[in-house]
């Protein structure tokens, strides 16, 4: 990896009262940007404004609130395509009841512009992620590896020191460790990980520890 390289460089903002690290992709070439998983907008939009990035697209790794309430207030402000995998639109649809079960308001529902599939190539200025299906803790969970900068956008599927929980509808602890195991495990192990709640880790040092999952 060249140090000199534009790069893409991943800023995490932690929103919501879970804690949810949204996650800011700026390709340091271009100057373009793409927001993952914005639970709450205006902490992000400060952060945009400060960098003074231009946000090209919104990204989900999964439909639970905390990832994905803050969107219809990104679509408003930014007026940029939306993308979401299909498979928890269960979860997206149904937002406003998964707010009344933590008693919070009634949230809008996000219109995705565009599905996420296993395999594809998604691009954020000049930088190339690579999406990969990893269901488990939702049906459709989707995380995103930048090689690159050895980099792994992770979600809700893999923590410091723990994983996604399966207890929710649809979840699975069986996919979840073949996700894990077979998807992410498989990356090298010096790559960063960026999880939905708490610290970074990286591939390595969760194959080797995590008490839940290991290789």
């Amino acid at each position: 990896m060249d140090p000199d390289a534009p790069m893409l460089e991943i800023h995490e903002i932690p929103v919501t009262p879970f804690q949810q690290n949204c996650t800011l992709w700026v390709c340091t070439e271009t100057n373009k940007a793409c927001i993952c998983d914005c639970g709450d907008a205006e902490p992000v939009l400060q952060l945009v404004r400060k960098l003074g990035v231009e946000v090209e697209s919104i990204i989900a790794t999964h439909g639970h609130l905390d990832h994905i309430g803050g969107t219809v207030d990104l679509q408003r402000e930014l007026k940029v395509p939306f993308w979401f995998p299909s498979q928890d639109d269960f979860w997206r649809v149904g937002i406003s009841k998964q707010a009344q079960m933590y008693g919070l308001p009634p949230m809008e529902v996000p219109e995705p512009d565009h599905d996420l599939v296993d395999g594809q190539i998604f691009r954020v200025g000049n930088q190339q992620l690579l999406v990969l299906h990893c269901p488990g803790h939702t049906p459709g969970h989707m995380v995103f590896y930048h090689q690159a900068s050895e980099q792994l956008v992770a979600g809700d599927v893999l923590f410091a020191g723990s994983i996604g929980r399966t207890d929710f509808p649809k979840g699975s602890f069986p996919d979840l460790e073949r996700s894990i195991k077979t998807k992410i495990y498989t990356l090298p192990g010096e790559t960063l990980v960026h999880c939905g709640h708490g610290p970074t880790t990286t591939i390595g040092h969760e194959a080797m520890s995590n008490p839940f999952v290991r290789a």
